[in-house]
């Protein structure tokens, strides 16, 4: 498999159609309070639990069997601390996260009571195999031994969300099941990563039989979702962009399938397979995370599911970053370091920048997501469980000073995210 095939451009939502969203007309505070319940978070979160067993499982299946450890301890980390996020907001409601409330519905809270019965002793075993602590075969075996147990919960906590949660205002029926198809994708696509990392390692015996129904399931479902599926209550993609987002995971999933397929008719994948599979595990699941935001877009409900959320993380989040003594040092820092940049000089770092971005060597976009600044944006961006998808910061030329991730441009000074901000006063 060449490496290019390995990773997609995950499509990030800009801040330019957050800016289009805030901008339409808004319901009176009283109709967007009784309107908003955070049905589309509650439904995409929940789902993307399911997701995220799956990840765990194949992380702490890497981790042990010492395949890219580093890159599965990271990956492993990042699973447990989502998790555990979006566990706490279903819960008890979180701004950050989309969720205006805390669960009122026994039936949910029960789910959830359950997931929490099966998580908190894996979330015991995640701390004691990353931290490396003794113990770690023992971990590695209960995480192991109830991945199983745990997605069964998560798949009831999806099913009880989606029943509780569906309406006309935000989430209709026939809505609810493209999201929790298109949601179902993410985990599917991780259990696959895991299920062959089981049978490298030896942890799953079963794991071949279990590889091709999860290959099977993926195949139909991206099927349905595509080109639709009436008889399952599956409509076709409502728009072009999730019509072109779902070709674009068509073909990676083409790519990849080969490989799969030649594991599950029986032969031995290898280490490099596992980690292989891995990183495309990890660019289709941002894909999918993409259909799912767009779905959310699409649909009724579209300008609060994200403006209601977006105004209570503004006031009780943003503002507070703008506080932080070491962010304002890194901008004023850049700005006199950047204070005799021609536009010549701007437009030859952007394109040295989006040249890096296709080389082994990346001096310019290393050095600044090495920065402590963009390690403390990663953080904030992690405590949203994916709700904020991109974050960075820019100088007074519209240069970045600081970033959660590898942007597809170093300037943003052409851009409305800086024109209508710095550049407009």
């Amino acid at each position: 498999m060449k490496p290019h095939t390995l990773f997609r451009r995950a499509m990030l939502l800009s801040a330019t159609v957050c800016a289009g969203l805030l901008s339409q007309p808004a319901l009176s505070p009283a109709q967007a309070a009784e309107a908003f319940d955070g049905s589309k978070a509650r439904v995409n979160l929940s789902s993307k639990l399911r997701m995220l067993t799956q990840t765990v499982g194949s992380a702490s299946c890497r981790l042990s069997a010492g395949i890219d450890a580093e890159a599965a301890a990271a990956d492993l980390a990042t699973a447990q601390n989502e998790f555990n996020t979006i566990l706490s907001g279903l819960e008890f409601g979180s701004p950050a996260l989309g969720i205006p409330s805390a669960e009122k519905s026994r039936v949910v809270l029960k789910s959830l009571k359950e997931v929490h019965a099966k998580w908190d002793p894996i979330d015991e075993a995640v701390k004691t195999l990353i931290s490396g602590a003794p113990g770690q075969a023992r971990a590695a075996d209960l995480i192991a031994g109830n991945n199983g147990a745990l997605l069964d919960a998560t798949m009831i906590l999806t099913s009880d969300v989606s029943n509780e949660y569906s309406n006309p205002q935000e989430l209709t029926q026939a809505d609810a099941i493209s999201m929790n198809i298109a949601g179902r994708q993410r985990m599917l696509v991780e259990r696959i990563s895991k299920e062959v990392c089981g049978m490298v390692d030896g942890v799953d015996q079963g794991a071949t039989a279990s590889l091709g129904q999860s290959l099977d399931m993926y195949t139909v479902s991206l099927n349905a979702l595509r080109d639709g599926m009436l008889d399952a209550g599956i409509n076709p993609p409502p728009n072009d962009a999730i019509r072109k987002e779902l070709a674009a995971v068509q073909s990676t999933w083409n790519e990849s399938k080969p490989i799969l397929d030649a594991i599950r008719g029986g032969m031995q994948p290898s280490t490099e397979n596992v980690a292989a599979l891995a990183s495309v595990s990890s660019g289709l699941v941002n894909d999918m995370n993409n259909v799912v935001t767009l779905y959310m877009l699409a649909t009724p409900g579209q300008e609060d599911v994200y403006r209601v959320p977006l105004k209570a993380y503004a006031e009780e989040q943003l503002t507070k970053w703008l506080e932080n003594p070491e962010l304002i040092a890194a901008v004023k820092a850049q700005n006199a370091a950047h204070s005799g940049l021609t536009q010549a000089d701007i437009d030859q770092l952007d394109l040295d920048w989006r040249a890096q971005r296709k080389e082994e060597s990346k001096p310019l976009i290393d050095q600044l997501l090495n920065q402590p600044t963009s390690a403390w944006l990663r953080d904030q961006q992690a405590q949203t469980a994916s709700f904020v998808t991109e974050v960075f910061a820019m100088d007074n030329h519209g240069l970045n000073v600081a970033q959660s991730v590898e942007t597809s441009d170093y300037w943003q000074g052409d851009e409305a995210k800086w024109k209508e901000t710095y550049g407009n006063g």
